[in-house]
């Protein structure tokens, strides 16, 4: 009898404090939707009733499977998993949580909600209130890596959330963001500790060598010969053009277009962070700060749609994305299916890229430097005096018709890449333009386009709309005739002699001019001519000369 009664007692007891510790909690987390970050409420319920682990909200599979990763991440931190009822809802819930980041969010509203972290506090209770959360967790407890936390802290900024608690990994990209206070840690329990006293945990900032641009190996010294495409490189670079390149294979196309970023200008601070928050979405980040030099990117000519251009499950950056502020190098351009080169027509006008997916559509950011370069024929010897082709005419014609007309129409700057001679091989010309000599015309060029158009969105030659050529390109009169006649001959389009008035006006900036002369014309004519022999395939897109 008094058995019975101990037990009675027993059991009501229980009962009482598991209602006194049946809680309900609100944290905050973060995860990506396309590029942009998502401010995600994350509220946790715990009830009377069978033990189950609910997650609700629109999670993909891996915010399912964070179900069993907190369990274990909790137990092996020393806390007590509550054997309850649990339901997690991650809101809004009509956007796609597909972040591993939310792990943080929803151990930490697991011990608030079964009262291990004491929300009684009025300060603590505030503090959870205003406070994002980002984190994977391991089994044992530690903190891993995120990606997009860029993203995700830019958008808490826009939401009036001020402070992140992290892993170690993340906060060294969040202290560049100087109104976010950050907080890292590389376990669970030591993120509890930093919630309750933040101040004696805090982690100093971690300075960020931003100006410290890594030591080029490459140099356009070590190009021989090719003065005439190290010059189109140039103007490429000073106006923010696309070219073209053909020739033979070994010839140099090659090392002309993975040194064009040596002369490009430094990234500014805007231009990094934007670079640094693409690549870490992307997954592709290699160290925790800002990027420093301009992409290069050079996929493959295997390479599907999605990853050119983005898209996905997950509605990832592609490529042309990748290569934002950079160089998008095509290597064996007509090696590529023709509707994947056809996608670029978008970006290379707009600088802009969107992805339409069932749910959503996505406007990526895509301003770059495209530099195709392609063989004059699939064997790569057409025309050449010393090698015979062996391509028959009609794999000569498919081969040079993978490349529509409108996309060459979108190049600014066509060059024939010689096989360099054997004088060429045999010394360095000491008279060879280096990579700062280049970079320095370059830096010239740039600054009369930045004085010219500071009043205007737009910054650079190549992105001049149709409407503010006339305007802004200063012109002179007696240019007007040559002009007339060119347009006349060679039949061009309106857009192709665009981008004719374009290129002069930036061998204009390089030569320090004001005014576009007729030799500035004249000279950007000589890169008005597609390489591939147009007579025996037939092509009339009015791009060539």
């Amino acid at each position: 009898m008094c058995m019975r009664i101990l037990r009675l007692l027993y059991t009501i007891c229980l009962s009482v404090s598991c209602r006194r510790s049946i809680m309900y909690a609100k944290v905050y987390g973060a995860t990506i939707d396309g590029l942009d970050g998502v401010v995600v409420t994350v509220e946790v319920d715990i009830s009377q009733g069978l033990p189950v682990f609910d997650i609700v909200g629109l999670p993909n599979q891996a915010v399912k499977e964070s179900r069993e990763r907190v369990r274990a991440a909790i137990k092996n931190s020393g806390f007590d998993f509550p054997m309850r009822r649990i339901v997690v809802n991650l809101g809004p819930a009509d956007v796609r949580k597909s972040s591993s980041g939310l792990d943080l969010p929803i151990a930490i509203g697991v011990l608030a909600a079964s009262g291990q972290i004491r929300l009684r506090k009025p300060k603590l209770t505030k503090l959870l209130q205003s406070t994002l959360f980002i984190g994977e967790l391991s089994l044992d407890g530690s903190l891993k890596k995120t990606q997009g936390i860029l993203s995700m802290a830019m958008k808490a900024l826009d939401e009036k959330i001020l402070t992140i608690f992290t892993s170690s990994d993340n906060v060294s990209l969040l202290h560049n963001i100087e109104a976010i206070t950050s907080y890292g840690a590389h376990t669970l329990a030591d993120i509890v500790k930093l919630v309750i006293r933040p101040d004696e945990y805090r982690v100093d900032t971690v300075d960020d060598d931003c100006n410290n641009a890594v030591n080029c190996l490459i140099d356009y010294k070590d190009v021989q010969g090719q003065e005439l495409g190290k010059r189109a490189m140039v103007i490429a670079a000073a106006g923010v053009h696309h070219v073209m390149m053909v020739g033979p294979p070994g010839s140099g196309k090659t090392m002309l277009a993975e040194r064009l970023p040596t002369i490009l200008p430094p990234l500014s601070w805007e231009e990094r962070l934007e670079t640094t928050r693409i690549h870490d979405v992307a997954g592709l980040l290699e160290k925790n700060t800002l990027i420093a030099k301009r992409p290069f990117r050079c996929p493959h000519h295997t390479a599907t749609l999605a990853s050119i251009i983005g898209g996905g499950s997950n509605a990832k950056p592609g490529e042309i994305t990748l290569a934002h502020k950079g160089v998008l190098f095509i290597d064996e351009a007509p090696e590529f299916p023709r509707y994947v080169l056809d996608a670029l027509r978008q970006p290379l006008e707009s600088h802009m890229i969107t992805v339409n997916r069932l749910q959503n559509s996505y406007d990526y950011p895509a301003d770059f430097i495209c530099i195709l370069a392609a063989n004059p024929c699939p064997c790569g010897y057409y025309g050449d005096p010393h090698k015979e082709c062996v391509c028959s005419s009609t794999e000569l014609e498919r081969y040079q018709h993978k490349i529509s007309g409108p996309i060459l129409d979108r190049i600014d700057l066509f060059i024939l890449v010689e096989r360099p001679s054997f004088n060429d091989m045999l010394c360095m010309d000491s008279d060879s333009m280096s990579s700062a000599d280049m970079k320095q015309l370059v830096e010239q060029g740039r600054q009369m386009q930045l004085e010219r158009f500071q009043d205007q969105p737009f910054k650079s030659n190549g992105a001049l709309p149709h409407g503010a050529i006339r305007e802004l390109c200063n012109i002179r009169d007696d240019c007007w005739g040559l002009l007339g006649d060119v347009y006349e001959r060679f039949h061009f389009t309106g857009r192709s002699f665009d981008r004719l008035l374009k290129v002069s006006r930036t061998i204009a900036d390089l030569d320090g001019s004001l005014y576009i002369e007729n030799e500035h014309i004249s000279e950007a004519m000589m890169y008005r001519h597609i390489p591939y022999h147009v007579s025996r395939i037939g092509v009339h897109d009015g791009a060539t000369v």
